[in-house]
């Protein structure tokens, strides 16, 4: 017989508290193959049509179901006569899928992945297709596109910016559908629009500023340096530099909204394939030996430059002195230098956004009461909707997604004369450490 005791059990009682319901993890890829015309007509492409084809969108959830199931592989090893029929695009779309992976949580993990390959050629309207196709639910959506992101503007002057405009302007009309997404762009930074000698030689000072009031954009190049890497660059026809735009996005679906995804305590891209960087383009020509002129090293380039690249508003993977096996984002930083100059901010508003909505849905042609004295709007109406309202804030502040909030409902509305009411909602975001100013000297004493 078992001695005497007073034994205490703990039972979960299912508290219905949850401040996040993983949608804002949902995550678009749009992978323009314009450039591609042969890529589902010819080669591996068209023997796995049964699989995929130009313009299918499919819903991944394993980075095995990407291959097993739509067939896109893994790069293999082949010599350039038979990388047509053995590889998919070069192994790109699998690389940044499997980085999604990798970054969201683990590279055999689960997550929530759209996928589409559309000729972006004309227009931009797969943004829109995709977006629609996964009922308006993806938060993040990544644009990989061998379009060139700058354009050249005369041998003297600074190039012209690209796509970016045109991209943030799907994501506007999105939102006015309630549909909000911040759109995080890999374009072709390897040449200026032409595929001349000069057309593939970039000048790191002419590059232009991506800041254009684009507050739904972000801008990204970069890439790890690495043999893999190297060889899809050069057996792309186009030398299209691979980037890292999956490990970007899966970045982004780890986070939490109101984090930046430039916190280097929790968003390290170092792995073994990702343990040198170097931004992609330079000089593309090749030279007797088969080889870039020049990719620009992430250690030649200084940190003037650096910061140069930062100051106008580009996302590039970067290394911080004594921290070894490291390898971070530079900021989180959108388009824009307003209100919405991050990507956290823009997904916090977001989140806040589809929340309220959802709750306000279901009061659509629903009764008013009003103060029969005065015709406007009921105290206890006022009331019903601020706590309502409230109540969805409040648990993004326990989350600590956002610092606070203010709920305003106009007392003095006249809802009989025009079955309109009217509310308005402020928060106020959580602060981001991007600069640590420290001084620091030597005393006689501790004072």
């Amino acid at each position: 017989m078992a001695l005497g005791n007073v034994f205490i059990q703990d039972i979960d009682g299912n508290i219905p508290y949850n401040s996040s319901s993983g949608n804002e993890k949902i995550t678009g890829l749009l992978f323009d193959v314009s450039m591609q015309p042969a890529l589902f007509t010819a080669g591996y492409g068209l023997n796995n049509i049964g699989k995929l084809d130009l313009n299918d969108i499919i819903y991944i959830t394993t980075r095995k179901s990407a291959s097993r199931d739509f067939g896109i592989i893994d790069r293999i090893i082949a010599n350039e006569d038979d990388e047509v029929n053995e590889n998919f695009l070069h192994g790109i779309p699998a690389y940044h899928i499997r980085e999604f992976f990798r970054m969201s949580g683990n590279v055999e993990g689960r997550g929530k992945l759209y996928v589409m390959f559309a000729d972006c050629s004309a227009n931009w309207d797969a943004v829109e297709i995709l977006q629609r196709a996964s009922g308006g639910t993806i938060n993040q959506l990544g644009v990989w596109t061998e379009q060139p992101l700058w354009k050249l503007n005369g041998a003297a002057e600074r190039y012209n910016l690209n796509i970016v405009k045109t991209l943030n302007d799907k994501a506007v009309a999105l939102a006015a559908q309630n549909q909000p997404l911040s759109i995080i762009l890999s374009a072709n930074p390897s040449n200026t629009g032409t595929s001349t000698t000069e057309g593939k030689q970039v000048n790191l000072n002419k590059i232009p500023s991506c800041i254009c009031e684009s507050s739904r954009m972000s801008v990204i190049f970069g890439q790890a340096s690495n043999e893999q890497i190297s060889i899809m660059q050069k057996r792309n026809v186009n030398n299209t530099p691979v980037g890292f735009l999956g490990a970007v996005m899966g970045a982004i679906a780890k986070a939490n909204v109101q984090e930046s995804i430039a916190w280097v305590r929790q968003f390290n891209l170092f792995a073994d394939d990702f343990q040198d960087i170097e931004l992609g383009f330079g000089d593309i020509n090749l030279t007797v030996d088969q080889e870039f002129e020049s990719l620009n090293f992430y250690e030649s380039l200084s940190p003037v430059l650096l910061d140069n690249l930062d100051d106008k508003g580009y996302i590039f993977p970067m290394k911080y002195a004594g921290r070894e096996n490291g390898i971070y984002l530079s900021k989180d930083q959108t388009c824009s230098n307003g209100d919405y100059r991050t990507i956290a901010r823009n997904r916090t508003i977001n989140k806040s956004r589809r929340a309220v909505r959802t709750e306000l849905l279901l009061y659509v042609n629903s009764p008013l009461m009003v103060n029969p004295a005065t015709g406007f709007l009921a105290v206890s109406k006022i009331t019903a909707f601020k706590t309502l309202i409230g109540d969805i804030l409040a648990k993004m502040q326990a989350a600590q997604e956002i610092s606070g909030y203010a709920v305003n409902i106009n007392a003095n509305q006249n809802v009989l004369l025009n079955d309109t009411l009217q509310i308005s909602y402020v928060i106020v975001p959580v602060g981001v450490a991007t600069k640590i100013y420290v001084e620091e000297g030597l005393s006689l004493t501790a004072k």
